[in-house]
């Protein structure tokens, strides 16, 4: 800005009317906006109180008009009219022109733009916060680039996998009861199907137990396939002692596989989280701590995610859950305190996973689902009456009710950063099942 600029800005105008700062011309003569206000206002009522004082009143006094007659008084006195040349050209322009001019505030605009250049940010990036508002940054590579393309990934081999699983089985029914399993060996000592799911969870935990990630130096696309692998086909293996299950079409036994093994991996794990927690510190130690409280860390872990991404680790963050720590939080600290024995955790599972995909594919699986949860509730009743001869357990179902809960709220929200993803192109990634991933 030159110095005629800045002289410009630097000498204010004095209102005719009040002595105060103008801000340029209004009705014919330089008034503040105080003043013009009022003219607007008195003029269009036509009506004002005369002058207690005859005319003589100090008119200004302490910062404030004492008589509206006389500051009217004044208005006209110093040039300001409804009728005034400046007026009737504007108006003979356009109607609008009447009430609003173009020079009113021309000082105080001078004075806001120099503030705005100095606070307008260099570059979108600052403004937006690549951090927290990925999508408006997005990479380089154009979408219509010839030098983009997705990775196709076939998901069929892995459940061609399960399917096998499922195949070697034979259900143990009245007429098959004396039959050697082919495949996972299907307990016959359990007196009911939520029985069988606590012996089969037990042996498939056992032999398949869950990977310790502080022992992997990096994670990348190898390590995330073999991850999706080792959930599904636990999973399907822990079906395989559900007699009803075995019963169903390969079809829907695919299906259902395909809605649940998110959830049901979500579930196992906190578990799974609880119980190591559990065996290395005492409940005394865990009730005093506080939530947030790093229970695992393994920050040092290398995790490349440039096979299904151009954006950073950090970035991606805000659209799915990638786990570099463990934190103590209402829902480990519910299932810390709960300490559901096999069967417990076997019905928590089954229930979950049954209702949620019931929900989501609605139709027969729903039906089924429900099918499922009655016979499995029916058999958690047993297990509390007969064998616990604890009738009276409300309040304990209430609290795994209340951890299943928290885990589809938790899904559903997250299911809303998952639209975004899609939405922005965040995932350069095609899938050959893609509603196998939804929940991730």
């Amino acid at each position: 800005m030159n110095s005629s600029d800045s002289s410009f800005i630097s000498s204010p105008l004095i209102c005719q009317v009040c002595g105060q700062d103008a801000r340029g011309n209004h009705y014919g003569a330089t008034t503040c906006r105080a003043c013009a206000a009022f003219f607007r206002r008195v003029e269009s009522s036509r009506y004002v109180k005369p002058c207690t004082k005859r005319n003589r009143c100090d008119f200004f006094k302490n910062g404030f008009f004492t008589c509206k007659y006389c500051r009217l008084q004044k208005c006209f006195s110093v040039g300001m009219s409804s009728e005034s040349e400046l007026l009737e050209r504007e108006k003979s322009k356009d109607m609008f022109y009447s009430d609003f001019q173009f020079d009113r505030d021309g000082y105080n605009k001078a004075k806001e733009v120099v503030k705005l250049g100095a606070k307008i940010p260099p570059t979108m990036d600052v403004f937006c916060g690549r951090s927290n508002f990925i999508v408006f940054c997005a990479p380089q590579t154009s979408l219509s680039s010839p030098k983009y393309s997705k990775n196709f990934i076939d998901l069929q081999f892995l459940l061609d996998q399960a399917w096998t699983v499922l195949r070697q089985v034979i259900p143990q029914t009245e007429t098959t009861s004396h039959l050697k399993s082919q495949g996972s060996e299907s307990p016959l000592l359990a007196k009911n199907t939520l029985g069988k799911l606590a012996i089969g969870l037990r042996k498939i935990q056992d032999e398949n137990p869950l990977p310790d990630p502080t022992t992997v130096e990096k994670y990348g696309k190898d390590e995330t396939f073999a991850q999706w692998e080792y959930d599904i086909l636990k999973l399907t293996r822990w079906l395989t002692y559900f007699d009803d299950f075995q019963m169903l079409p390969q079809s829907l036994q695919i299906k259902m596989i395909q809605g649940i093994w998110s959830v049901w991996r979500r579930l196992e794990r906190l578990a799974s989280i609880a119980l190591c927690v559990r065996r290395k510190i005492n409940e005394e130690t865990i009730r005093k701590m506080k939530n947030d409280t790093l229970l695992c860390n393994w920050n040092q872990m290398k995790i490349d995610m440039s096979w299904c991404s151009k954006y950073s680790v950090d970035e991606l963050k805000f659209f799915m859950e990638i786990h570099t720590e463990i934190r103590l939080d209402e829902l480990t600290r519910a299932m810390i305190e709960l300490e559901p024995t096999e069967v417990e955790l076997s019905f928590m599972l089954g229930q979950l996973c049954f209702q949620y995909v019931g929900k989501r594919f609605q139709g027969e699986i729903l039906h089924i689902g429900d099918k499922f949860q009655e016979m499995l509730a029916n058999d958690l009743h047993d297990y509390y009456v007969n064998e616990l001869k604890r009738p009276n357990y409300v309040t304990r179902l209430a609290s795994m009710m209340k951890i299943n809960n928290q885990i589809q709220r938790n899904i559903y929200k997250n299911r809303e950063k998952t639209d975004l993803a899609i939405l922005f192109d965040v995932f350069n990634l095609e899938f050959s099942h893609p509603d196998m991933f939804m929940d991730l």
